[in-house]
């Protein structure tokens, strides 16, 4: 974090200690953390699912760019500004990239890749399967492969390829988010849309005509925007 400072990011201004604390001064953000909106509204549209993915993915370009793989990419750890714009946060178990990377199998099952859950070498791609988890989730309000722990989620993602088909598109969503969405939690490192880094995401058709530099530049106005008196818990404030 002493190294990364970008809008998507919850970024760290300061760190110093005393003879019993770590002392962390970060950026403040009041609009809770997807987790907890997801769990409020289940579901979301597509335009805010969207949205949701464009920020993500400018955060894991910037992280990616500079060598870090996040592998934690999840709700919990996506918190949303004032203005309805999405930041990362939590790098405990980043890592910058390297190979033979087998036993780096930290993570959240349910958000895991089949690679990270198999004990094999893994690239940033992990990121990206990750991120279709979550489209997956806020589309139909469940994640792909769910189980009690990482052994039986395991289980489910090797016994089949989860796809959301044509018959199961929620009203309201069309059939190319529905393709970003299944290219993303591919199985396969080598078929996973990612692949290539995050300029292969924003090229799929879903994302073609997105505004990226605004939305880089803070210009859009977001589809979701938090209300503040349900999100941030002030009690924590001195």
């Amino acid at each position: 974090l002493s190294q990364l400072n970008y809008p998507f990011i919850v970024n760290m201004h300061y760190a110093f200690q005393d003879n019993s604390h770590l002392y962390l001064v970060m950026d403040l953000l009041t609009g809770g953390d997807l987790r907890y909106q997801a769990c409020k509204y289940r579901i979301f549209t597509e335009e805010q699912t969207k949205y949701f993915l464009a920020c993500i993915i400018l955060a894991l370009e910037y992280c990616h760019n500079n060598n870090i793989i996040h592998r934690d990419i999840k709700p919990e750890n996506l918190v949303l500004d004032k203005n309805g714009n999405v930041r990362l946060t939590d790098f405990g178990i980043a890592k910058y990239q390297h190979a033979n990377n087998s036993k780096d199998t930290s993570g959240t099952p349910g958000y895991m890749s089949p690679e990270v859950l198999c004990g094999l070498d893994h690239t940033k791609t992990v990121d990206f399967f990750a991120l279709g988890v979550i489209g997956y989730e806020f589309m139909k309000g469940v994640r792909p492969y769910v189980g009690n722990g990482r052994k039986e989620i395991k289980e489910k993602i090797m016994s089949r390829q989860a796809m959301i088909k044509t018959q199961d598109i929620p009203k309201g969503w069309t059939n190319t988010a529905v393709d970003c969405i299944n290219r993303l939690i591919m199985r396969k490192p080598a078929k996973r849309l990612g692949n290539k880094g995050a300029e292969e995401v924003k090229k799929h058709l879903w994302f073609r005509d997105f505004k990226w530099k605004e939305l880089y530049m803070g210009n859009l106005l977001a589809p979701f925007i938090p209300k503040n008196e349900d999100n941030f818990d002030y009690n924590y404030c001195n």
